[in-house]
């Protein structure tokens, strides 16, 4: 090899490592800026859901601190006339169809966010909720949960939600008959189980259109709280939702 040869050897040996670190610094750049945009990504998205729940808390405040007590004093105050009798039955159809209207803005109130949520957790609000559908004879569900599950504040919100979607996706598309719920904690993990008797889907066709179904709504949640969602389903073999969230 002459010099002239060797010259033009480096010379392209040098411009195949510039190029080299140049198409490694493109693509480092490049992921690094798809890790960006789904980091802002999330954060829009949990800035939504925040903003979402706590319009949610002010409307169930507002139905049950300011119009509930209005109407059961403008309901004291109907009561309270002196009336012929045929304005006491005109009155008491009034004061029957408060109790109706109050009764609406509870369960309204409740469906916004659930006191017991507040007050007791998420374990005692699924329960109070699970109970509140059976009652109503259109699917049976069974729920059962380890006892003395403790559940950070700010997580319960967003399992609530899950699986009260998980719940009302199955009542409106699955055709099921039943839905069993298991909440269980192994080592540092919450484990969610809930799989239902209806038809079920094809999963690959679902994720591509999840909206219609919800389930882009649960797995944002489950991003929110850093945890993992397994969906296993097939057509007319109902549908098992695996949620594991880090507690």
């Amino acid at each position: 090899m002459d010099k002239k040869e060797a010259n033009l050897y480096a010379s392209l040996l040098v411009a195949a490592i510039i190029i080299g670190l140049l198409l490694v610094f493109f693509i480092i750049s490049l992921i690094r800026q798809q890790r960006k945009n789904l980091a802002l990504h999330k954060e829009k998205i949990q800035a939504e859901i925040l903003t979402l729940e706590n319009e949610r808390k002010r409307m169930a405040s507002d139905l049950h601190d300011e119009l509930g007590p209005v109407l059961s004093a403008v309901k004291m105050q109907i009561n309270s006339v002196d009336t012929s009798t045929e304005d006491a039955e005109l009155i008491d159809k009034a004061s029957k169809h408060i109790d109706g209207m109050l009764q609406r803005i509870r369960e309204i109130s409740n469906n916004l966010m659930p006191t017991v949520l507040i007050r007791k957790g998420f374990v005692a609000a699924l329960q109070e909720f699970t109970d509140n559908i059976n009652r109503t004879g259109k699917i049976i569900i069974a729920y059962s949960a380890t006892t003395g599950l403790q559940i950070p504040g700010e997580k319960e919100i967003h399992l609530f939600r899950i699986a009260q979607e998980i719940i009302h996706n199955c009542i409106k598309h699955a055709e099921a008959t039943r839905i069993d719920i298991v909440l269980t904690k192994k080592q540092n993990l919450l484990m969610l189980e809930m799989k239902d008797n209806g038809k079920g889907f094809d999963h690959s066709t679902i994720s591509r259109s999840s909206l219609g179904h919800g389930l882009g709504n649960i797995l944002s949640r489950v991003e929110i709280l850093h945890g993992e969602m397994f969906v296993d389903s097939a057509m007319g073999k109902g549908v098992k939702y695996n949620i594991e969230i880090p507690v």
